[in-house]
């Protein structure tokens, strides 16, 4: 079984029996889709960071608003790690700076619900579908609904030249990613924006005239007494307690970790700990107001507007299922998390590499399981039989269309006789089991497979993304 390095059950709030617990989850990871008639599955921590090929792995677990444990989890070669050991929390991000919103615009330079304009100058919003009655603010720009493009970023390598905030707005080199622009009308359609979240970047340091990074130390991290975090970037030298992020093929990223100057959107550096005081601090601030936020600021912060979205954090359920969660990825790191709004349970879960969201999802449904949730269950497919010769016929290599990433775009179904696989291109070979005539679920990464023609052409649907034959196929 896995061993958990690092073990650090909060002073005075471990319940008794955790460390049982947490070894039961160490080897109860679960995968992302049971198969009816078949044992269910379970794998040990250690197989699992061999197999994604991540280096470590950092969790915490949360029971009725405390910190119940926290560990490191590291392949045998990996480099020390414990609990204050740092992780690119990514879009992560997003839900702090949410929270720092909630705390700035007590101040009368910084509204919610005001045009975002004023806090800009001298630059300005280049002319897009905003207008005097569907402005860009504040809140529409966290929710997603502002209309902003650009959806995420890339990051630099530690020795290529830096953009400035405003150089990746405006899209000026050295930023690789194009200008941000107002595409369609504030407020009438969500549109996932890590561009929106660098306009809120530049207009709450304006207007408040403090760099972001330290508006984020004197507003949330410090009052959450979040020790070891930090939105520097790149981190100093001398900090060497950090995790070095790796591909999908376990290499290590250029530099250990890339450099996002995107902080509202994915520059905080941050543990699986101090992220659980993070939750633990809006959660309760929503329940009984705190001197965080009060009961109306967080109920403020966690009210979606569209696709579930409030601002910096997907709020699903109701009753006892209603919970806030976000997950992040940047070059060489994965992480998740997830806080119920009644119990006060919780997990998060950081990783160094490229391949740990799906670890990570295993691990939330091992905790999940160890602890009796009400969800994150595996959803549970029903074998079926092929359509033997239409399956058959589309054996061989397909293409992504519109692909982007930084994996191969080379997907490979395979059949040998009596087993189907996907050879994929970020962790290789995963068991196809078939659900229908011209369907099959792999179990451990939860995409389904669809076998399609599109104009005679054989055609995959690949977790809903098309994908054609390649022409080495």
């Amino acid at each position: 079984m896995g061993a958990l390095l690092g073990v650090a059950a909060c002073s005075g709030s471990a319940h008794a029996g955790e460390s049982d617990i947490a070894e039961r989850i160490a080897s109860g990871l679960r995968q992302r889709v049971d198969i009816a008639g078949e044992p269910t599955q379970t794998f040990d921590i250690q197989q699992r960071l061999r197999r994604y090929k991540v280096s470590s792995v950092s969790v915490a677990v949360i029971r009725d608003g405390k910190i119940a444990w926290a560990g490191v989890y590291r392949q045998p070669s990996a480099p020390a790690a414990d609990t204050d050991t740092l992780y690119q929390a990514a879009s992560i991000s997003k839900g702090v700076t949410g929270a720092l919103a909630q705390r700035l615009t007590g101040s009368s330079k910084l509204q919610l619900d005001s045009p975002v304009d004023a806090c800009l100058r001298p630059w300005s919003l280049p002319s897009g579908q905003q207008s005097p009655e569907h402005p860009v603010t504040l809140r529409n720009l966290l929710n997603h609904t502002a209309g902003a493009t650009v959806s995420g970023f890339p990051g630099y390598p530690p020795s290529q030249a830096i953009p400035t905030d405003l150089q990746v707005i405006k899209g000026e080199p050295p930023s690789l990613t194009p200008a941000v622009a107002i595409q369609t009308i504030p407020g009438a359609a969500h549109a996932y924006s890590g561009g929106g979240y660098t306009i809120a970047q530049v207009a709450m340091q304006q207007c408040l005239r403090t760099p972001f990074a330290e508006l984020m130390r004197q507003q949330v991290l410090q009052p959450l007494r979040m020790r070891r975090s930090t939105f520097a970037q790149p981190l100093p030298a001398a900090e060497h307690n950090r995790a070095r992020g790796h591909y999908a093929d376990g290499s290590e990223v250029e530099g250990g970790a890339f450099v996002y100057p995107e902080l509202a959107a994915a520059g905080l550096w941050t543990t699986a700990s101090d992220l659980a005081r993070f939750a633990i601090g809006v959660q309760r601030s929503w329940k009984i107001g705190t001197a965080f936020l009060s009961t109306t600021q967080a109920r403020d912060l966690l009210t979606p507007a569209l696709n579930n979205y409030a601002q910096g954090f997907f709020v699903v359920g109701d009753g006892e299922h209603k919970r806030f969660m976000h997950s992040g990825g940047n070059t060489g790191f994965k992480s998740t998390y997830a806080m119920y709004l009644d119990s006060g349970n919780g997990v998060v879960v950081m990783t160094d590499g490229d391949n740990g969201s799906y670890l990570g999802g295993e691990i939330v449904k091992a905790v999940a399981s160890a602890y009796d949730w009400p969800d994150f269950k595996p959803r549970l497919a029903q074998m079926a039989p092929l359509d033997l010769a239409t399956a058959t016929r589309h054996v061989g290599i397909y293409q992504l269309d519109n692909f982007e990433g930084r994996f191969a775009n080379r997907y490979e179904l395979r059949f040998d006789g009596k087993d189907w696989t996907m050879v994929m291109p970020d962790i290789g070979a995963t068991r196809l089991v078939p659900t229908g005539k011209t369907s099959l679920v792999s179990p451990e990464t939860g995409d389904i497979i669809e076998l399609m023609q599109d104009d005679a052409q054989d055609l995959l649907l690949i977790g809903g993304r098309k994908a054609h034959r390649s022409p080495d196929s």
